[in-house]
């Protein structure tokens, strides 16, 4: 008896502990008494094979990473045939790592799969960038081409259709994946794009050159108001003043040792120039030099450019003898200045044009340049020949009208001309020390004139002859009398 209780009870102490909790208790407890299951080892094994249990997510772990599970080391072997269920636990484990493997391997699929879906999703969001970029920009440029005339606009239905194509193909290109075929097609909108554009500049310039005719054939009877006309004058006359104070601001007249030609073009504007003419009337007087020679312009009885050698001069004759005849002078001369633009002489009455204006535009600077030493740049030439150019214009305007217009430009040669508020208008103070209320300022006179003024005869229709209207005062230059 002694010898079995050695053999099967050898000494523990931790059975001893759990002897002495057990008395200590009020109430007995079968599990405090009896050793776990897992703690009892047979009496032949050693003691460096008594181990604990592994828990078998270890070898979950051990099997994601490639190492082999030892089936000694990870579990001990069953205390006894009695325990049939913890031989099932033990293999469960085996079938879980089986089944995470299967999932581990079909995420790397599935994640596979993603990446590729993902690299498809950015290279057909870059297509569809590009065609929308490419929409954007023919929108734009059909945008900007729009124009108010409607025959114009209906012109423009393939750069419509076009551009519909184009927003259409856009909403399509989700459910379009072959980028070859989207890309080609692309291309050919933009080919037909680029060719309509084309045909619509084409007829836009063919509209222009419709408008630039028809402009050149109803002018003949187009009439302007009086105020359009003043204002014309009046442009003509600032840019004149603008033009003499930026090239000959600081300059210094000298009226010793003048050519003789510069004597008599300067005597002709104001006979006493050496007297009259001071140091703060010089702008004045050099915008009196260059409105001179607008007379020759302003002045003419046909279109300006007209020969006066050859065939053609003897319209001029003609029309200075008959400018007394009245409305029927007015209907001649608007037919007279329409057969010549339309017949082949027009080419020749151009190129004298360009002639007459060179030259006029030399003897100016010519004349400033024996008063002042102060040579012109050629961009200060350029300006002051397109001045005189729309002067050109502006005598064109003025002829054709039905009423009759007279031009004031004033002149003193043969005897003193007192100064007219109704006519003319002061540019230039007088005499500074003066008071404008003393008798002898009312007593002025005429120095030069400036820029010319502008009188109408009659109504728009040509009737009413007699009757007479102040449209712009002449610009002059007054003294004290």
């Amino acid at each position: 008896m002694t010898e079995r209780k050695s053999v099967e009870s050898p000494p523990q102490p931790n059975v001893k502990r759990a002897a002495r909790l057990t008395s200590k208790s009020p109430k007995p407890s079968i599990s405090a008494t009896t050793t776990p299951k897992a703690t009892v080892v047979a009496p032949n094994a050693r003691k460096e094979e008594v181990r604990r249990r592994r828990n078998p997510f270890n070898d979950m772990l051990r099997h994601k990473n490639g190492g082999a599970v030892e089936a000694s080391r990870d579990a001990a072997p069953p205390a006894s045939s009695k325990e049939p269920m913890k031989e099932a636990s033990w293999v469960q484990p085996e079938g879980l790592i089986q089944r995470v493997a299967h999932l581990e391997s079909e995420l790397a699929a599935a994640k596979e799969e993603q990446e590729a879906l993902r690299k498809e999703l950015e290279k057909e969001r870059s297509y569809r960038k590009a065609d929308v970029d490419t929409a954007e920009g023919s929108r734009q440029r059909l945008a900007g081409k729009g124009l108010e005339e409607d025959w114009l606009r209906q012109s423009h239905y393939r750069p419509v259709g076009l551009e519909e194509q184009l927003v259409s193909r856009e909403h399509m290109h989700h459910s379009d994946l072959e980028r070859p075929k989207s890309q080609r097609e692309a291309d050919d909108l933009r080919v037909r794009l680029h060719a309509a554009e084309k045909e619509s500049n084409e007829r836009l310039q063919q509209l222009l050159s419709l408008k630039s005719s028809i402009s050149s054939l109803t002018r003949m009877e187009s009439q302007v108001t009086d105020n359009e006309l003043a204002d014309s004058f009046t442009q003509i006359a600032n840019r004149i003043r603008e033009w003499s104070v930026s090239n000959y601001r600081r300059s210094k007249p000298r009226f010793d040792n003048l050519p003789k030609e510069s004597q008599v073009a300067f005597r002709k504007i104001c006979p006493r120039y050496r007297i009259d003419v001071k140091a703060t009337d010089k702008l004045t007087f050099y915008q009196a030099i260059i409105s001179d020679s607008l007379m020759q312009i302003l002045g003419s009885p046909v279109m300006f450019g007209v020969p006066r050698t050859g065939p053609l001069a003897a319209i001029i004759s003609l029309a200075e003898h008959v400018q007394d005849a009245g409305g029927a002078y007015r209907e001649w001369i608007r037919a007279t200045i329409q057969a010549l633009e339309r017949s082949a002489a027009y080419v020749d009455i151009e190129k004298e044009k360009e002639t007459l204006l060179h030259r006029l535009c030399g003897e100016i600077c010519h004349l400033l340049f024996t008063l002042t030493s102060i040579t012109i740049t050629p961009n200060a030439q350029s300006v002051l020949k397109v001045i005189l150019k729309d002067a050109v214009g502006l005598q064109r305007t003025l002829i054709l009208q039905r009423a009759r217009y007279e031009l004031l430009f004033f002149r003193n040669q043969d005897e003193i001309v007192e100064f007219d508020d109704c006519t003319m208008e002061a540019i230039n103070d007088p005499d500074p020390s003066t008071d404008e209320d003393s008798d002898m300022y009312m007593d002025r006179t005429l120095k030069f004139c400036a820029f010319p003024g502008l009188i109408k005869y009659g109504d728009e229709k040509g009737q009413y002859p007699d009757m007479r209207n102040v449209l712009l005062k002449a610009r002059v230059c007054s003294g004290v009398g």
